[in-house]
């Protein structure tokens, strides 16, 4: 069967619409007609008769910080168009596209090269401030989620902060690649105006541009994907709750866009507008995530965990208990296979267990690692502010033996330089901590206790990782029941 449309992965804006004028040509001599233009890179074909067409693209400026052309000024353009011979085809923001027949007589949209560059300025600075807006967010975003793919246990587990860490620097790139395009577009053709020759377009950038949409698509198409596998198959409705608030920005800037830009008030007014928006779209927001946490507080029961390798409360126990806790699954390119789970009963506490099965040993090793440095983070978070004070008091707490750090310590330190103090002290609480099991109590291929009283431990044995918290770990009894739970003999 005979498709009616085609889709294209191409470009364009200000810098290299003439070249895909020539381009939207050969296209119709093929029997394709551009009807659709999507986000400046997703072209829409419809199947027509092969046909010699001339295309001619005119920069329109459409919108700029608080203002937008109405849809009745947006059809008198086009109709003063299509009264001197052109057919209006499709639009990409500032760009509108006609076509005309071949060689046909009409008056050419482009007059003046001047008044055309005037207009290509004006979209072009406006393109750049959003641009340099947009560019600082973007970094402290990659910061803040590709630093935690990179170093967190929850990075290495959770593939949407894996695709999320893909997406960003393709978005990164395409940036800087429009940047400098668009400034050298402005540099050589300002020079070319006062000079009096004509506009300087160029088209070094399109296959750098397509390349980068290819590769944000795919990205888009992987989130995707692991959104619905996550909602289907793990049944994680939460994650897909957690999209309403982009959502709802998404909707309400619509809004703002359709209906405040084109209005005919002040700027003052639109800028007030524009703030109420925001306040009400993080209000939003916030309700959505506050909605979220009751949903997931509100769940209680037991779990089934028949088939799963985690502790329960009852493995330890003579007589069965109620053990309320939650089992949740979790998938990345990384770690395929993982699941966390918390058995919870009153007057007994918590017994944690999270579980993964990395592609490679060499991963396992890496996420042993990174359950290291979360550790001695917390070691560092949870006692510096504490060391500071009994350092400068010169008092010692008792609650300090739990950490590692007995009163000897304390009395060949405190005459010490304060910071130098707290820095020995922390190092002594680290090397107490977090250690090897040297002893061979568990005799897999890592083991490594996480705190001094050994309630946090992690264990690798080939390509699985198990990271337990609760119990005395350096318990042979205990260590005993756990091996045979996870079947680790």
């Amino acid at each position: 069967m005979m498709m009616n449309f085609k889709i294209e992965n191409s470009y364009v804006n200000i810098t290299n619409y003439p070249y895909i004028e020539r381009h939207f040509e050969k296209m119709a001599a093929r029997g394709w007609l551009i009807s659709k233009i999507i986000s400046g890179n997703l072209f829409l074909y419809k199947r027509i008769e092969p046909e010699e067409l001339d295309f001619s693209i005119s920069p329109y400026e459409v919108e700029t910080a608080y203002t937008r052309k109405t849809k009745e000024e947006l059809e008198e353009f086009q109709t003063v168009c299509e009264y001197v011979g052109w057919n209006f085809a499709t639009k990409s923001y500032d760009l509108h596209v006609y076509y005309k027949e071949k060689d046909s007589e009409v008056v050419p949209l482009h007059t003046d090269e001047e008044e055309e560059f005037n207009i290509l300025e004006k979209i072009a600075k406006k393109q750049l401030k959003a641009l340099y807006f947009q560019i600082p967010l973007f970094i402290l975003l990659a910061w803040m989620v590709i630093g935690r793919s990179l170093a967190s246990v929850y990075g290495m587990k959770d593939g949407l902060t894996q695709v999320v860490s893909l997406l960003i620097p393709v978005g990164l790139i395409l940036m800087v690649i429009n940047i400098y395009d668009l400034r050298k577009f402005l540099k050589i053709n300002r020079k070319n105006i006062e000079l009096g020759k004509g506009i300087e377009f160029n088209d070094w950038g399109f296959y750098g541009y397509k390349i980068s949409f290819i590769l944000f698509y795919i990205s888009i198409l992987v989130f995707l994907a692991y959104l619905l596998y996550s909602a289907i198959v793990f049944k994680n409705i939460i994650l897909l709750m957690a999209l309403i608030p982009s959502l709802i920005g998404i909707v309400v800037g619509s809004l703002y866009r359709i209906y405040v830009k084109p209005a005919k008030r002040s700027i003052g007014y639109k800028k007030v507008v524009l703030v109420a928006v925001l306040i009400t779209a993080t209000i939003l927001s916030i309700g959505t995530g506050i909605f979220n946490i009751g949903v997931l507080a509100s769940k209680d029961g037991p779990s089934k965990i028949e088939g799963y390798r985690v502790l329960s409360i009852n493995d330890f126990s003579d007589e069965t208990i109620e053990d309320s806790g939650d089992l949740r699954r979790n998938l990345s390119f990384l770690i395929p296979v993982s699941y966390d789970y918390s058995s919870y009963a009153r007057r007994l506490g918590v017994i944690d267990t999270e579980y993964s099965r990395a592609l490679t040993e060499g991963l396992a090793r890496n996420l042993v690692n990174r359950y290291k440095r979360e550790a001695e983070n917390r070691l560092i978070g949870r006692n510096s502010k504490d060391l500071e004070f009994i350092f400068e008091n010169g008092v010692y707490d008792s609650y300090y033996a739990r950490s590692g750090l007995t009163e000897d310590d304390f009395i060949s330190l405190r005459d010490r330089d304060k910071k130098e103090a707290v820095k020995e002290a922390l190092e002594i609480i680290k090397e107490r901590s977090i250690r090897e099991d040297l002893d061979g109590l568990w005799d897999l291929d890592e083991v490594y206790f996480l705190n001094y009283e050994s309630s946090e431990i992690v264990l690798r044995i080939g390509k699985e990782v198990f990271f337990l918290g609760g119990l005395d770990f350096s318990d042979p009894e205990i260590v005993g029941v756990v091996k045979d739970r996870l079947g680790l003999d």
